[in-house]
C-alpha cells in the first residue's frame, strides 16, 4: 500500500468526519434537542422556586438547588476536531491494512457511521433511531458482500447482541438504555456471529467494549473527572469494539 494512497484516504476521512459533524448539528435541530432542554430547564427552575416558596411558608430552610448544567449545541470541538481526526485515522488504518476493494469501502462506511454515533453520544448521551434503524437495514443488505459475513451471520449477530442488551436494560432497570440495545443490534449485524465457533465477531466486539468502557470509567474516577454517579456514554465503546473487530477481520 503506497503512502500516497494512505495519505489520500486520511484526507478523505477528515472530510467525511466533518460531514458527520454537519450531520450531528443537523440532527440536533431536527430532533429539537435545544428546545427540549430549554423546556426542562424552565420546569426545573419553576420547581426550585416552588420549593423555596413552600419552605418559606413552612418557616424552614429552603432546599439547596444545584446549578443547571446545559449541553452545548451547534459546532463544537467534537464536530470540528474529534470527528475529522478519528475518521482520518480510521480511513488511513483500514486502507493501509488491506486491499482496495468493495470490502474496504464497506468498512469505511462503518467507520464513518461509528464516528458520527460516537461524537453524538459523547455530546448528548443519545443514540438516535434516525441513525441506527437505517444503518441496521444497510448492514443486513450488505452482509452478503461484506468481508467474512453473510446474511445468516449478520442476522444472528444482530439478534444476539440486541437481546443481550435488552436483558441488561431489564436487569439494570434502565441504566443500560434502549439506544444501546439498538446500537448493539447494529454492531452485531456489522460484525456477525454464527453457529461455527470460528466466527464470534459480535461477541468479541461486546467484550472489547466492556473492557474499554471499564478501563476508561476507572481512569475517570481515579482522576476525578467523573463521579461514581455520573453517567458515562457506552455507545463510543461499542463503536470502538466493532471497529477493532472489522480491522482484525473475521
Amino acid at each position: 500500500m503506497t503512502p500516497l494512497l494512505v495519505a489520500g484516504a486520511a484526507a478523505a476521512g477528515a472530510a467525511v468526519g466533518l460531514g458527520t459533524g454537519w450531520l450531528s448539528v443537523r440532527l440536533e435541530r431536527l430532533e429539537k434537542l435545544e428546545e427540549e432542554e430549554n423546556e426542562e430547564r424552565l420546569e426545573y427552575e419553576r420547581d426550585v422556586e416552588k420549593a423555596k416558596a413552600d419552605a418559606a411558608t413552612a418557616g424552614s430552610e429552603p432546599p439547596k438547588a444545584e446549578a443547571w448544567i446545559g449541553e452545548r449545541y451547534g459546532w463544537t470541538w467534537l464536530e470540528l476536531g474529534l470527528a475529522p481526526l478519528l475518521a482520518a485515522a480510521g480511513f488511513a488504518a483500514f486502507t493501509a491494512h488491506g486491499p482496495v476493494d468493495a470490502g474496504l469501502l464497506i468498512h469505511l462506511l462503518w467507520v464513518a457511521v461509528f464516528v458520527h454515533i460516537l461524537g453524538f453520544d459523547l455530546k448528548h448521551r443519545l443514540i438516535l433511531n434516525r441513525v441506527t434503524y437505517p444503518s441496521i437495514i444497510a448492514a443486513l443488505a450488505l452482509a452478503q458482500v461484506s468481508p467474512g459475513l453473510n446474511i445468516e451471520r449478520a442476522v444472528i449477530g444482530c439478534a444476539g447482541v440486541a437481546l443481550f442488551f435488552l436483558f441488561q436494560n431489564f436487569v439494570s432497570r434502565g441504566s443500560i438504555g434502549l439506544g444501546d440495545a439498538k446500537l448493539g443490534a447494529l454492531i452485531g449485524a456489522v460484525t456477525g456471529a454464527g453457529p461455527d465457533p470460528g466466527h464470534l465477531g459480535a461477541a468479541y466486539a461486546v467484550v472489547y467494549a466492556i473492557f474499554l468502557g471499564g478501563a476508561v470509567a476507572l481512569l475517570l474516577l481515579i482522576t476525578r473527572v467523573r463521579r461514581l454517579k455520573d453517567p458515562i456514554p457506552y455507545g463510543p465503546f461499542l463503536c470502538a469494539g466493532a471497529a477493532i473487530i472489522l480491522y482484525q477481520g473475521p
